[in-house]
């Protein structure tokens, strides 16, 4: 286990937070925003970020309440105690474990794909690249968890440098039109309404943000450093991407992204090859930090998922060798099979869609857990003596479980059969691999 030492503190949370939220969606995402709201995509990122605040607080709270690592496994099976707790544990568990592991694959595949846009050399080699990304943060979860935060510290102040590279030469680099915001709700696909449809997706940029729920026993003083740092974090990456699409939008519009599809997916190339190709280095710049948010964020979700894994190990679910700990307290077992897992998934680049659907669905129900375990959890008078609560009441939990299913209810409605019988399949893998583990709680 970490000493008091070796544990993260405020600055090396905020770091891990912000690298863990500044991933490819605002490098993707923000294209879609764009198109679908014109300028008003300012709006659904601002937004999105005041939502999945909300919900990381509540997580914040969680973690305060019951400090062991494994978050999302932890606060279901704890809050309920019983065979209900670890039922309910082990599906927020279950559904988180492969959330991860998707984020994970789908960074990693696109880590290729953004090399290949400013270096030729990397074209055709998105799997062997892909690999070799999550090869490199396995081998940083194996360090000392002080360690890996100040690697990740470093490579997320490099990453908000290019960012400002970019933003600074877009907006004052001489080919800004301001005349480009105006009409400012009226320019998307969607029309006035379209920046409340893009809110979905750019939640998606900020779903990094409940990270310290799983690593809170590597947190000093987690009372105090667990919200906070979600609250400086949040409102650094939120500051982050509206800039980003300011500097965007006043150089490609949503008519122009609606003409060109292949550029949806890339806006900072397409404004780096049509109104900045005067600066050839800028494009190589977004490059580089689309690969460093991307490096962060898998080095991220293969230490939240390791903690998961481990956690569900130590009640006899799954075997407990995936609890081996190196000597600084790394999960080096689960780490590995997080990262083979993720490689897996990452040498089929043609299914990222279905993939990143099916991660939604599990999405869903590790919120549902977390929820329902924040109402229990407050419930319990015991529980009262938590030094933080998350803002907002009673009511929190209940809006922000409305909030975030209608958010995800499109893209997992419009997801096919396929991706339903993909759900059924590893919900009933997940529920058999219970079993064992509920019948020796009865016996007990």
């Amino acid at each position: 286990m970490s000493t008091k030492e070796n544990k993260l503190g405020l600055f090396a949370c905020v770091m891990l937070l912000v690298g863990c939220m500044i991933g490819s969606a605002i490098f993707s995402l923000s294209g879609l925003t764009i198109l679908c709201a014109g300028p008003a995509a300012m709006l659904s990122w601002a937004l999105g970020g005041v939502i999945m605040l909300a919900y990381g607080l509540t997580q914040g709270e969680l973690a305060c309440r019951y400090p062991q690592s494994g978050g999302v496994y932890y606060f279901p099976r704890l809050a309920f105690g019983g065979r209900t707790g670890l039922t309910l544990g082990w599906l927020s568990c279950w559904g988180s474990i492969l959330t991860n592991i998707v984020a994970i694959a789908f960074g990693a595949i696109y880590v290729g794909q953004y090399l290949s846009v400013a270096f030729p050399w990397a074209g055709g080699k998105q799997i062997p690249i892909a690999l070799l990304s999550i090869l490199l943060c396995l081998l940083m979860n194996l360090l000392r968890a002080d360690i890996s935060g100040k690697i990740n510290a470093l490579i997320v102040t490099v990453l908000l440098g290019t960012l400002v590279v970019y933003v600074s030469t877009a907006l004052f680099g001489g080919s800004f039109n301001s005349s480009m915001l105006t009409p400012f709700f009226d320019q998307g696909i969607q029309g006035k309404t379209g920046f409340l449809s893009a809110v979905p997706t750019a939640i998606i940029g900020y779903s990094g943000v409940v990270a310290l729920a799983y690593l809170v026993s590597d947190v000093r003083n987690p009372n105090r450093t667990i919200p906070l740092a979600m609250l400086i974090a949040m409102v650094m990456v939120m500051v982050v991407y509206v800039l980003v699409v300011l500097s965007t939008v006043g150089l490609v519009s949503a008519g122009y992204l609606s003409e060109h599809p292949d550029m949806q997916f890339i806006p900072l190339f397409a404004a780096c090859f049509t109104k900045l190709s005067a600066m050839p280095w800028l494009a190589t710049v977004v490059s580089l930090s689309a690969v460093l948010a991307l490096m962060t964020t898998i080095l991220v979700c293969v230490t939240m998922n390791a903690r998961a894994l481990q956690a569900a190990s130590r009640d006899g679910i799954l075997p407990k060798w995936l609890g081996k700990e190196t000597a600084s307290g790394a999960p080096v077992t689960a780490c590995l099979v997080t990262s083979l897992a993720a490689g897996g998934c990452a040498c089929f680049p043609e299914m990222t869609g279905q993939i990143v659907n099916f991660g939604a669905v599990f999405n869903i129900i590790t919120m549902l857990m977390v929820l329902l375990a924040l109402i229990k959890s407050r419930r319990d008078a015991a529980a009262e003596k938590a030094l933080f609560h998350a803002p907002g009441g009673k009511a929190m939990p209940y809006i922000l479980l409305g909030v975030l299913a209608l958010c995800n209810a499109a893209g997992i409605l419009n997801g096919g059969k396929m991706l339903w019988i993909y759900t059924f399949g590893f919900l009933t893998l997940g529920l058999l691999m219970l079993l064992p583990a509920l019948g020796r709680y009865t016996k007990q």
